[in-house]
């Protein structure tokens, strides 16, 4: 167990007339560190991450941290939070004004044109690991740096791209053993036919504007579809009663949820459809849903979402594009496996330890060590303990098969001494003869346990 340190400052030095800054010995506000104690878990993630996506079809793609802020603002939309509110936005020392990325999508968006993607075979689908950051105020499960994980399909319009990546977001989720899975499913319509749909629900919000608070009074005229996502008894209160975009729908995308209903029950993926469901960024059209897992006391716990973003590449200046994909917090994941008591990553066990004394010793057992792991075997050892008693002793806690002793009469004869943890017997070896005496001593142990 890691001990937790106590935040100290450092004594600020006097230097001619000017003073150091404080070092503060702890995170920034929001931040933290991922400690090797909950490593397993994220490397569980990222294994199970990896392997759906090469099953998919998926090509990763990395994209910067840090962007023009534009590319950001533009697609997410005025009056959203992310937008207002939680975006590290700062001018460059050669004047530009960049952000540190708030999400992945646009991102992607905008390498998907400046790398001329549009040639490539559709549907081009590409998949994304990494930190985003935003300026929210810090609670369990929410950081201000935090990591996601995002798969996009690019190219096709078809309802059975949408249906695919919630089949992969499910498949992702019963891997890392989280099962109580539900999707919350609508559709918003397309940017064109919500314009009736707009100007009903602000007629509405502004008749109900004395019960709606303050603070969202303005999303009225600004941007109403924002109310919905208000985490507010009163603004949900109001909601119940407003006009649903799923009622106003142009046919075309009618058809298109009809379609991918029809796709999600034979796919058998456990859904409900919220006609409030709109998500928070005003890139999305048509399809939108979120994903959650429920406990035992049906409370849900939100884990990602995602939706169609048919508008953006052509927004940025590409070609008409559709595009659909969704995200995973992926510190939302891990929460919920240690809630479920998932399975996390095993490493795996060496089965060899190298313990050495003296240091010529030292010397030989650095040249060994690095055959014998060239030769796929996992070793271990303790090169910095002199005692060989207390070598021996990790040896046995880490339970390895074998071990390999050089002393200091080893090092001049130029032998291994070679002691079976499973029989208690030694026998000594030359060192030219080493990697070969333990692959073979190696492959019989194996059979030997594979016989018990």
């Amino acid at each position: 167990m890691i001990r937790q340190i106590s935040p100290k400052k450092v004594t600020k030095k006097r230097t001619n007339t000017k003073f150091e800054e404080q070092l503060v010995l702890q995170t920034v506000r929001g931040m933290r560190d991922i400690l090797p104690g909950d490593q397993p878990y994220w490397q569980q993630v990222r294994k199970v991450l990896e392997k759906r996506a090469v099953e998919y079809g998926f090509a990763r793609i990395d994209t910067p941290l840090v962007e023009f802020e534009n590319i950001f603002t533009r697609p997410i939309g005025e009056g959203t939070d992310i937008v207002d509110k939680e975006m590290y936005s700062f001018r460059t020392k050669g004047g530009d004004q960049v952000s540190l990325r708030p999400e992945m999508t646009a991102s992607i968006c905008r390498a998907y044109i400046q790398h001329g993607m549009s040639i490539l075979p559709k549907p081009i689908k590409l998949f994304s690991v990494g930190p985003v950051y935003r300026y929210d105020r810090p609670q369990d499960g929410r950081y201000r740096e935090f990591y996601q994980t995002e798969f996009d399909i690019f190219g096709e319009i078809d309802p059975i791209l949408d249906a695919q990546v919630m089949q992969i977001a499910h498949r992702v989720l019963k891997s890392l053993g989280i099962n109580n899975v539900q999707f919350s499913v609508n559709s918003i319509g397309t940017t064109e036919s919500r314009k009736e749909y707009l100007r009903l629900l602000k007629a509405y919000f502004r008749s109900k504007k004395a019960k709606i608070p303050a603070k969202y009074r303005d999303l009225i005229e600004a941007n109403p579809m924002r109310i919905f996502d208000a985490k507010d008894d009163k603004c949900m209160q109001v909601c119940a009663g407003a006009p649903q975009a799923i009622d106003h729908l142009d046919k075309e995308s009618r058809d298109h949820f009809k379609h991918l209903l029809e796709y999600l029950d034979e796919l058998d993926l456990p859904y409900t459809i919220d006609p409030q469901l709109v998500r928070g960024l005003d890139y999305y059209t048509r399809t939108v849903f979120e994903i959650y897992a429920t406990d035992a006391d049906g409370k849900s716990h939100a884990l990602g979402g995602g939706g169609r973003f048919d508008g953006i590449v052509e927004m940025f200046g590409g070609e008409p594009t559709p595009a659909i994909g969704f995200a995973f917090g992926i510190d939302r994941l891990i929460m919920e496996m240690k809630r479920v008591k998932a399975k996390k990553y095993q490493a795996p066990q060496p089965r060899v330890f190298m313990a050495q004394l003296g240091e010529l010793a030292k010397k030989k057992s650095l040249k060994l060590f690095a055959e014998i792991e060239q030769a796929g075997v996992l070793v271990a050892e303790s090169f910095g303990r002199g005692s060989l008693k207390t070598q021996l002793r990790h040896a046995g806690k880490l339970g390895v098969e074998l071990t390999l002793i050089i002393g200091q009469q080893e090092a001049l004869d130029e032998t291994v001494i070679a002691k079976n943890m499973m029989t208690g017997t030694q026998e000594t070896v030359a060192q030219r003869k080493i990697v070969n005496f333990v692959k073979k001593n190696l492959k019989e142990s194996a059979k030997l346990v594979k016989s018990k």
